[in-house]
């Protein structure tokens, strides 16, 4: 199962009250910020400063450290998902035809996809809108999107990567029930950097 709970390792006062626990204090920032896998550091992080924050201050917070791993680094938190920005790509290595993925890219996806149980799709990229429709015949490109059973878990674009670290649990049914870390293992970005090396 995908999900599991996320303990963040500190000194002995991390067996205290789960009211300290959610304290935000420098030292306990400071032992978040010695992880050395990036998505772990920022759910440590996002556990320690607790509710007191919301997803564009702790952006803001997080943007303050140089968090980058396998070539990615982080450009935000929103709703659960982290967005990493990625190494420069040749657009003609994702699209080689007619907007349609790379079958290289597809292959990369496809081991990543069976490796971490989750199912491969390639939705379209779309920016639509009432207002201004899209003017004539326009090349649409796709991304790769991998999911579990009740989400998207990963969006792999060549301008962006987007992971959830925060998400549903099978078990829960409403949008207001909170939500658990979401975690693939540590090696997840250097798994999906093998999506965004020169082919």
């Amino acid at each position: 199962m995908p999900f599991a709970q996320v303990t963040m390792k500190t000194d002995d006062s991390s067996q205290a009250d789960s009211k300290d626990c959610r304290q935000s204090t420098p030292e306990r920032m400071n032992n978040s910020k010695t992880n050395n896998h990036l998505l772990e550091t920022i759910l440590a992080i996002r556990s320690s400063v607790g509710e007191g924050l919301s997803d564009d201050e702790l952006t803001r917070l997080l943007g303050t450290t140089l968090l980058s791993e396998a070539g990615f680094g982080f450009l935000s938190f929103s709703k659960g998902w982290v967005t990493l920005t990625v190494p420069e790509q040749d657009l003609a290595s994702w699209y080689p035809e007619q907007g349609w993925i790379a079958p290289e890219k597809e292959k990369v996806a496809g081991v990543i996809a069976e490796k971490y149980e989750l199912s491969l799709y390639e939705p379209v990229d779309t920016a639509t809108s009432y207002w201004h429709p899209a003017q004539g015949p326009q090349l649409v490109h796709h991304h790769i999107e991998l999911r579990d059973a009740q989400q998207t878990v990963i969006v792999a674009h060549p301008q962006y990567l987007k992971v959830r670290v925060l998400g549903r649990f099978e078990r829960y049914r409403y949008d207001w029930e909170a939500l658990c870390p979401v975690t693939l293992g540590p090696k997840l970005l250097q798994d999906l950097s093998a999506l965004y090396d020169p082919v």
